[in-house]
């Protein structure tokens, strides 16, 4: 696990970037077994919502949460463009009545999202060598598990094997 410690101003921009993700289809489900699981961003989205405006809000991540966060900030980065542009309009739900709340002068005039673009590329900047690791673990414990998986596989290989030589090769 990772503990971020964000600014008040960080913390708004992980919260804003969890409603982006949580807004995509399919945003948690598994990419393997295509179930919903409990690794994703709700569970940040949800510990966030209270502790915003504190000075600073401590929260516990895996670095799955933390790679989701890393690919979420890049997203709300193109959809704080894409809300500028279309004249306040998003197609994500929530994005907008979120972005109203957490910066009130964006419902009045949308062009003003373009000057937040610069907040979740510069944290997702001051983020990279956790992202990195985060990466490593996780990619780590794909190998362990994949050697895990061939390991297993050769046992029973084996097994089948020495069972039809009549017991040999154990």
């Amino acid at each position: 696990m990772t503990l971020l410690q964000l600014r008040s101003e960080d913390a708004n921009v992980v919260y804003l970037a969890t409603v982006y993700h949580l807004g995509r289809p399919g945003s948690e489900l598994d990419p393997t077994t295509f179930q919903r699981h409990d690794l994703g961003l709700q569970s940040v989205h949800d510990e966030l919502l209270p502790r915003l405006g504190q000075a600073v809000v401590e929260i516990e991540v895996s670095p799955y949460q933390l790679t989701r966060i890393a690919e979420a900030l890049l997203g709300v980065t193109n959809e704080l463009k894409q809300y500028a542009i279309a004249g306040g309009r998003s197609a994500v739900p929530r994005f907008a009545d979120t972005l109203h709340w957490l910066y009130p002068d964006t419902k009045d005039d949308p062009g003003l999202a373009m000057d937040l673009v610069q907040h979740p590329v510069m944290l997702r900047n001051r983020m990279a060598g956790a992202i990195a690791d985060a990466r490593a673990a996780i990619e780590a414990a794909a190998a362990e598990a994949e050697a895990t998986r061939q390991a297993e596989r050769t046992s029973w290989w084996q097994r089948i094997t020495g069972a039809l030589r009549g017991g040999r090769g154990r």
